[in-house]
């Protein structure tokens, strides 16, 4: 996921089927710069509550879903 415009550089490592925490749909997770988080603009308020509230990824509608929320206040 990338805030502020820019990219969050981890190493590359392989993909993976994981379970979204929130909703439980299963999606990919690339878990590097090249996986489909990358290319979303997080702010900055959301990615602090993912990261108290979850220790695994979540997927792209509910991320979407979080960002829509937080932009509409």
């Amino acid at each position: 996921m990338t805030h502020s415009g820019q990219q969050e550089s981890n190493p590359k490592t392989t993909s993976k089927s994981i379970s979204c925490p929130i909703c439980g749909a299963l999606f990919t997770c690339d878990g590097s710069v090249d996986c489909w988080c990358a290319s979303r603009t997080v702010p900055v308020a959301v990615l602090e509550d993912l990261s108290r509230l979850y220790d695994t990824c979540i997927c792209p509608a509910c991320l979407d879903r979080l960002i829509a929320e937080y932009q509409a206040g």
